[in-house]
């Protein structure tokens, strides 16, 4: 749910705290109550990454035993690939992040049309768009490293 929030947008700390705060939220009474915890966890992380958006700062010190202030939390989280994606996603409009999180994390599109309250149509056209946009960023970036690998030998 973190990488979800991620992807959308957020930091990792941001992520990191508002997906805690929506799994408070759920357990431990509710989880039995709610028909699409996976969704609704995400709903609610969102909501709390909104809440708390420009209201909290990242660590900026060094982190003990970590030279350089490297964060902790993406060292953990993001392999090399995720992070190439991240950065491309983070990249694309709101509406095309927020379509392929859902769908990163497996969801249909009449799934996620029920959890957003957005039509399969618009999901689907920005579904495309941004992969055709991803795409196109991947390939940019990819030549980039290959370009940056060469010169290097």
């Amino acid at each position: 749910m973190t990488v979800h929030l991620i992807y959308r947008g957020a930091t990792p700390y941001e992520a990191a705290d508002a997906a805690h705060e929506a799994f408070i939220a759920l357990l431990p009474d509710r989880l039995r109550t709610i028909e699409y915890p996976a969704a609704y966890l995400r709903k609610v992380a969102w909501t709390n990454y909104l809440r708390q958006a420009h209201h909290r700062e990242s660590p900026t010190d060094p982190v003990p035993d970590r030279p350089g202030g490297t964060c902790p939390i993406l060292e953990v989280m993001l392999t090399e690939a995720q992070r190439r994606i991240v950065h491309a996603i983070q990249q694309l409009s709101p509406a095309q992040r927020e379509v392929l999180a859902w769908q990163l994390d497996e969801f249909e599109y009449a799934e996620i049309a029920d959890f957003t309250g957005k039509t399969e149509a618009a999901l689907r056209t920005n579904a495309k768009r941004g992969r055709a946009r991803l795409k196109d960023l991947l390939l940019v970036a990819e030549a980039g490293r290959n370009e940056a690998g060469a010169s290097n030998e």
